[in-house]
């Protein structure tokens, strides 16, 4: 940020520190604005995709309720805790590939953030 006040001081007069300072805070206060506006998208988008976990999961748990029901003997059960076994680490590996591409997207908007801050 320093380098935007001296960027700001040297397009002004040196007699217009008020208007540099004004200038400087207006700058500031955009840079907020926006990210306030991403930190928000990002809180809804991952709200969005953390719902939809939760849906997985809670389906995943009346199916395995409904095939542990339907079981009738040890061998039953056994692959019915196999099957179920294996849908929960596949709702788990889509899970964390959805909070690392979260993640990403949140780095690559600050990025474009700073950048845009900085080009101003």
């Amino acid at each position: 940020m320093p380098d935007a006040l001296t960027g700001i001081a040297a397009e002004r007069l040196p007699s217009d520190v008020p208007g540099a300072f004004v200038e400087f805070n207006k700058r500031a206060l955009h840079f907020l604005f926006d990210a306030q506006r991403v930190i928000l998208g990002e809180m809804v988008t991952a709200s969005d995709e953390i719902l939809e976990d939760v849906r997985a999961e809670m389906n995943l748990a009346a199916e395995f309720a409904a095939k542990i029901n339907e079981a009738h003997s040890v061998e039953n059960i056994k692959t019915v805790l196999k099957e179920c076994g294996q849908h929960q680490m596949d709702v788990f590996s889509r899970e964390s590939q959805n909070i690392l591409r979260r993640n990403q997207r949140l780095v690559e908007a600050t990025s474009q953030l700073f950048a845009s801050a900085r080009n101003q």
